[in-house]
């Protein structure tokens, strides 16, 4: 072999068929993998129960007031304080949830009563009035009255 060049290696396809079988490398081929229809039913349960709790999930709202709650405004005093009269909620997805509130000017104003809505009553400035003698009372017609 002259010097500075490398042997090489002739190709399979030019070589009659004994010598290309002979030169040709050995290749292993993978058995073929069993079909994935066990792995693929979990995956379909798994997913259709998320999709599942995800749908259960997005129709519960996270309501402020309940009916009886008495409230007042932290910027219009001069409405005085509040009763919740009325709670409404819608049954469809992603639907409105109101809340009425008869104040003692006389008014009944209607607010949104859904916490994760930017126009949630919460936001707007509607506070729980928590009037410490009433837990006190309750306590005490509950225990002695």
């Amino acid at each position: 072999m002259p010097r500075g060049k490398s042997p090489r290696k002739k190709n399979p396809a030019l070589l009659p068929r004994s010598e290309a079988v002979r030169q040709a490398p050995a290749r292993s081929t993978p058995a073929p993998a069993p079909p994935p229809t066990a792995n693929v039913t979990l995956t379909l349960k798994h997913f259709q129960r998320r999709r599942d709790t995800a749908l259960a999930a997005s129709d519960d709202k996270r309501l402020y007031l309940r009916v009886g709650d008495e409230v007042n405004h932290v910027r219009h005093e001069e409405w005085g304080i509040g009763v919740t009269m009325e709670v409404m909620t819608s049954s469809i997805p992603g639907g409105t949830c109101l809340v009425r509130v008869r104040f003692q000017d006389g008014q009944l104003r209607c607010f949104n009563n859904d916490l994760d809505n930017q126009a949630c009553c919460y936001y707007f400035g509607l506070r729980r009035h928590w009037n410490p003698s009433h837990g006190v009372h309750a306590l005490r017609a509950k225990f002695f009255g």
